[in-house]
């Protein structure tokens, strides 16, 4: 084949065909990019079916230049992140070969366009190619002008093929549940990123590699076919601003790396130089007095540590104001986080504090103007603000959900959050369809148990690790096809001989080190671990998928509806009176539970010894921990909300299973990473235990 060079990509003419090789021929003009390796030549033996015929509408310079560029910005807009109007999208290095194609493609997408340039030459360039905004990055800070452009909202995408020097600013400029798509470092390779980085919006990471997607035929003729096309209908215009003779591709290596290039630049055989006539082408986010309080229960920590640090004190409480209610707490639900905040791992805004994130309970009293809400309802509630280990508290009217008449309060108190951080990571993070192969880590575990219920329904394969056989048993029947007892086999041979080698399409991760890499916090992960088969990261934060009320009811209205139905079964496995939560805090940790734990109000807690739960599977507890179930409380009837209309994953750090850490087990990513499938594969990671 002669060649036309651009790098690992080229396009020339089919001087000759092995035996018996059929739909190529001698005289056919093909393009090709990707593995094979050597294109630095006049002639190159290629095989034939990593090779793509060049439309006669396109010049096979042209389809040098842009095969691999713009089968790269394909994967990009059209497949690692599907941008469609109404988005924002910033990229890095707009006036770069992939950049000016990414500017082009995302505006004739409907996107609005943010370009980074280095001078006043490449910012016009960048103009031409679509951007709507052009920062000039060595004059103005980048992050400060997205914050402006974007009104302090942020972009739904990063395209970032410079590395360190933009990484860091990049998460910045991202919105809630934003993605950023590295594909290149030309300034170097970022640091290793914390797993923290992620979690405060829950942003997605991937370090792009288009070889993933183009590992089939059909998808090498599918992404060529679509830039070929939209090189030919003018949608994607190719700027070819640099050709070198084949025998000075040292210079062009120099002119690259300083950063003298723009659009794409491509290598020409001698021989064939001087014809080459191509010519570059362009387009173009008050407080009122305080009320008379009263005095109620509630567990205060003032100082960081362990349960001792829980005390049960007296606190006040006033009158709701305007836009909230008070809430008499029936039942509160413990979870991990609640241990970090109380160890001080996550820090809460003021000192001292209450704890908590979830409860259920009575409206007690509404705030002036209040609609919506009345004295009587019965509501739950997840999230911030943070103090739910107390008797009653005051919570703005929009954050909590009405508790159906057909679902009992402290069921709706062990499952809100859980449930919907099930719901986060099963509909929104990573929509489980049937066919998907799923590994749930602590499956037996509070989240874990409603992840198996929850992707059995949606019809996918289940795959669960638990460290106890009375564990296995209950993730077996809460959906798991196959149950990996951790401690007796290794997971990652087992998922692979489960999945003949395959993979799985998602791992929900709540466990941390010892699953993902070997114990605690994961180690930052250096960004060529997602290479390989371009694999999606995110660390899953529920508040950012329930940041509007629309989103509140979305994901509250399908667990509750899940529950009351029978797809999700709450395992309510221990309760404790809430003066008592030093225990609940030491047998959690201690990995002694299981399933949902609640604490119950010492005023109604013995009102709890004699009923069964409407719904829900219940295991025993310790001496102190019966079943249970939720009574009126005789002060006052507990009349049910009437229904907010609703449509129809956080515990940030989930509890996790009983884990020793052993040799072994240290060996970092290859854990997780190395049982994914190929650029289809999400690892949602959504806890670690930093104690073991």
């Amino acid at each position: 084949m002669t060649i036309y060079d651009a790098c690992v990509e080229a396009a020339g003419v089919v001087t000759a065909v092995g035996p018996g090789l059929t739909g190529r021929k001698v005289g056919d003009v093909v393009a090709y990019a990707g593995n094979t390796i050597g294109s630095y030549a006049e002639q190159l033996i290629v095989p034939a079916e990593k090779v793509v015929p060049v439309p006669p509408s396109l010049d096979p310079i042209v389809a040098a230049s842009v095969i691999l560029k713009g089968m790269t910005a394909y994967m990009l807009v059209r497949q690692y992140f599907k941008v469609e109007p109404g988005h924002t999208v910033l990229v890095h290095a707009a006036a770069g070969g992939v950049g000016s194609l990414l500017c082009q493609w995302a505006n004739a997408l409907g996107a609005t366009v943010i370009g980074t340039v280095s001078t006043t030459e490449k910012a016009a360039q960048a103009k031409e190619d679509g951007c709507h905004h052009v920062i000039m990055y060595k004059e103005e800070d980048f992050e400060t002008r997205v914050n402006e452009i974007t009104s302090g909202k942020g972009v739904d995408v990063v395209y970032d093929s410079v590395g360190k020097d933009t990484f860091q600013g990049s998460l910045v400029c991202l919105k809630s549940r934003g993605y950023m798509v590295s594909y290149g470092c030309s300034s170097g390779m970022p640091d290793p990123l914390p797993m923290t980085a992620l979690a405060a919006k829950s942003l997605f990471l991937t370090w792009a590699s288009v070889l993933s997607y183009i590992s089939t035929r059909d998808e090498l003729l599918q992404a060529a076919g679509e830039v070929f096309s939209n090189v030919a209908s003018g949608i994607l215009r190719v700027r070819i601003n640099h050709k070198y003779p084949l025998s000075q591709v040292a210079q062009a290596h120099e002119d690259l790396e300083g950063r003298k290039t723009s659009g794409s630049v491509v290598l020409i055989p001698d021989r064939v130089f001087e014809q080459s006539t191509i010519k570059a082408t362009a387009r173009a986010i008050s407080a009122s007095a305080p009320e008379a309080a009263t005095m109620v229960k509630a567990i205060r920590v003032h100082e960081f540590g362990g349960p001792e640090v829980l005390k049960w004190e007296d606190v006040e409480i006033g009158e709701p104001k305007e836009g909230e209610i008070r809430v008499k707490n029936k039942a509160i639900g413990l979870n991990f986080i609640d241990v970090y905040f109380r160890k001080g791992v996550y820090k809460a805004s003021t000192m001292p504090f209450t704890p908590g994130m979830e409860a259920a309970g009575v409206v007690t009293a509404v705030g002036p103007g209040l609609t919506g809400r009345k004295v009587g309802d019965v509501v739950a509630y997840a999230g911030n603000p943070m103090g739910s280990y107390a008797e009653e508290q005051i919570l703005p009217a929009e954050k909590v959900v009405p508790v159906p008449p057909s679902l009992d309060p402290i069921v709706a108190a062990s499952v809100i959050l859980k449930g919907m951080t099930a719901h986060m990571l099963v509909r929104r993070c990573f929509k489980v369809e049937p066919g998907h192969t799923v590994l749930v880590h602590a499956a037996a575990g509070g989240v874990g148990s409603l992840l198996c219920q929850w992707a059995n329904s949606l019809g996918a394969t289940v795959i669960g690790t638990v460290s106890t056989t009375e564990k296995a048993a209950q993730a077996k029947e809460d959906g798991c096809h196959h149950v990996i007892m951790y401690k007796e086999e290794d997971f990652v041979t087992r998922v692979n001989e489960i999945t003949s080698g395959k993979g799985v399409d998602v791992v929900y991760d709540s466990v941390g080190k010892d699953t993902f890499q070997s114990s605690g916090m994961p180690d930052p992960l250096p960004m060529t671990e997602l290479a390989a088969k371009s694999l999606f990261l995110t660390r899953a934060a529920l508040f950012s998928y329930i940041a509007t009320r629309d989103e509140l009811l979305q994901a509250a209205g399908e667990v509750f509806s899940n529950v009351a139905s029978g797809i999700l079964r709450v395992r309510i496995n221990h309760k404790y009176p809430l003066s008592q939560v030093a225990q609940a805090h030491e047998d959690l940790e201690g990995r002694k539970t299981s399933g949902s734990v609640v604490l119950i109000p010492d005023g109604v807690f013995e009102q709890y010894q004699s009923l069964d739960f409407p719904y829900g599977t219940f295991g025993k507890g310790n001496a102190t921990n019966k079943k249970t179930s939720m009574v009126t409380d005789n002060e006052e009837p507990m009349a049910m909300a009437e229904e907010e209309p609703i449509v129809a994953a956080v515990v940030e750090k989930e509890e996790p299973e009983d884990v020793e850490t052993t040799k072994e087990e240290q060996v970092a990513e290859e854990l997780c990473l190395g049982i994914c499938k190929s650029h289809i594969f999400y690892l949602l990671y959504a806890g670690a235990n930093p104690e073991n």
